[in-house]
C-alpha cells in the first residue's frame, strides 16, 4: 500500500516517488503507466536476484510485461566502464529500442549504475528506480545523479539522467544487515543537519523506534529525506549551486572510500559518516558552531551507533597530504580550490572555500592517528 508520494519536478521532466510497504508485489500497477511498452529490462546485483526477484517479475508478468534480466556483483567496485560496456553490450544484443526500459532493482551502486548506462544507450531510454537500501530510497535513487568510479576518483564520469519513477518499497529493508541500515542513515542525518531542524529533533526523540526499524518511522525518515532533497534537486537539477549542500560529509567521505580502494571494510554510508564528523569538527573549528551543537550531533551518534571512525588498517597508510590529495581529486574542487559544506547550525549549512588549512589539517590528523 502507498502511504507516500512525492512529486519531483525537473527541467529534463517530472516524476513521483511512491514510499509504501509491500509494493513489491503489486510493482506491475504502479509500473505500467510509466514504461513505453511492455519490455523491461531488469539490473539487479546477486543478492537482490536471489531474495526480490521472483516476486518483482511475477507482479510484472501479470501485467504483460515481458522481463529480460541482467545480473552483476555485488559492490562498489563494480561501478566501473567495465561493467557498463558489460550492460550495453547485452542490452544491444537483445536490440533494445528507445520505448524499453530499465528498471534499477537494487542499493545505490546499482542504481548509479543503470542510470548512467540509460542515459548512454541509445542517447537515452527510460528507466525506473526500485531501490532495495535506505541510502537508496532516501537519497540515490532521488535527483538523477549516474556516475562510475575511476582510479582518479569517485564518480569522476557520470552523467544527470532522471527517473520515470522511484518505487520505494521499505520491505525490501528488512533483509539488510544493521551496518547496512545504519549507512543509509547517515545520509537521514545529512537532510536533518543542512536544512531540517525539525527532524532532527524528531529522529532524536524517536531514535529507538528508528533504531528498531519500526514500519511507519522508516516510511516517515524515507519521505522526509526525500522531500528535502526534492526541494534542493527541484531549485538546482545539474548542482551549479545549492545542490552542492547535500554533499556534507561526503567529499572527507569520498577521500575516505578512495583511499581505502573501495574495499568493503568502509562502505559508501559509513564514509559518509565519518565524513559528517570530520565536517562538523571543522566547523567548530572555524567557528561557525558552538560546542554544544558539536555535542548533540555526535551525542545522537554514538546513540545510533554510527560510524565514527577510520578503521585502524587503513590509518596506517594514510597521511594528511594524501588524504588532502585524495580530497583534491573531489567534483567540488573548482578552480584549483576545494569547497566544502560547513555547519553554521543545525538546519543550517553552507558552501565555503575560505577555510583554515591549518584548521583542515588538524581535523584529518585527529582522523588517522
Amino acid at each position: 500500500m502507498i502511504k507516500k508520494k512525492l512529486r519531483v519536478n525537473t527541467k529534463q521532466k517530472s516524476y513521483d516517488i511512491l514510499i509504501g510497504n509491500n509494493l513489491i508485489n503489486n510493482a506491475g500497477n504502479f509500473l505500467q503507466n510509466h514504461i513505453k511498452n511492455q519490455r523491461v529490462f531488469i539490473i539487479t546485483n546477486k543478492t537482490i536476484h536471489k531474495l526480490y526477484y521472483a516476486s518483482l517479475e511475477k507482479s510484472l508478468t501479470k501485467k504483460n510485461i515481458k522481463t529480460y534480466k541482467i545480473i552483476i556483483g555485488d559492490g562498489e567496485n563494480q561501478k566501473n566502464i567495465k561493467t557498463i560496456n558489460s550492460i550495453c553490450s547485452t542490452l544491444l544484443n537483445y536490440k533494445i529500442n528507445r520505448d524499453d526500459t530499465l528498471i534499477a532493482f537494487g542499493g545505490g551502486v546499482i542504481g548509479d549504475i543503470v542510470g548512467f548506462t540509460a542515459s548512454i544507450t541509445l542517447r537515452g531510454v527510460n528507466f525506473i528506480q526500485i531501490p532495495t537500501t535506505l541510502l537508496a530510497q532516501v537519497d540515490s535513487s532521488v535527483g538523477g545523479k549516474t556516475g562510475i568510479n575511476t582510479k582518479e576518483g569517485k564518480n569522476l564520469i557520470g552523467t544527470f539522467f532522471q527517473p520515470n519513477l522511484v518505487l520505494a518499497d521499505v520491505s525490501l529493508l528488512r533483509s539488510l544487515s544493521h551496518r547496512e541500515f545504519l549507512a543509509g542513515y547517515a545520509e537521514v542525518i545529512k537532510y536533518s543537519l543542512i536544512m531540517d531542524k525539525s527532524f532532527f529533533n524528531w529522529l532524536v526523540k524517536n531514535k529507538r523506534r528508528v533504531s528498531k526499524q519500526e514500519v511507519s518511522y522508516i516510511i516517515e525518515i524515507v519521505f522526509r529525506s526525500c522531500k528535502n532533497k526534492a526541494k534542493i534537486v527541484n531549485k538546482d537539477e545539474n548542482e551549479k549551486n545549492i545542490r552542492a549542500l547535500l554533499n556534507f560529509g561526503h567529499t572527507f567521505g569520498h577521500a575516505i572510500e578512495s583511499l581505502n580502494n573501495y574495499k568493503k571494510s568502509v562502505i559508501h554510508g559509513e564514509a559518509v559518516s565519518i565524513g559528517i564528523l570530520m565536517a562538523i569538527e571543522l566547523s567548530l573549528l572555524e567557528g561557525k558552531i558552538k560546542k554544544v551543537v558539536e555535542e548533540k550531533v555526535k551525542a545522537h551518534f554514538h546513540q545510533m551507533k554510527l560510524k565514527s571512525s577510520i578503521p585502524k588498517k587503513l590509518k596506517s597508510k594514510i597521511s594528511v597530504p594524501k588524504f588532502i590529495n585524495a580530497m583534491q581529486s573531489d567534483k567540488k574542487v573548482k578552480d584549483n580550490t576545494l569547497n566544502l559544506i560547513l555547519l553554521n547550525e543545525v538546519g543550517n549549512a553552507k558552501i565555503v572555500n575560505n577555510f583554515s588549512t591549518s584548521n583542515l589539517r588538524k581535523v584529518i590528523k585527529k582522523h588517522i592517528e
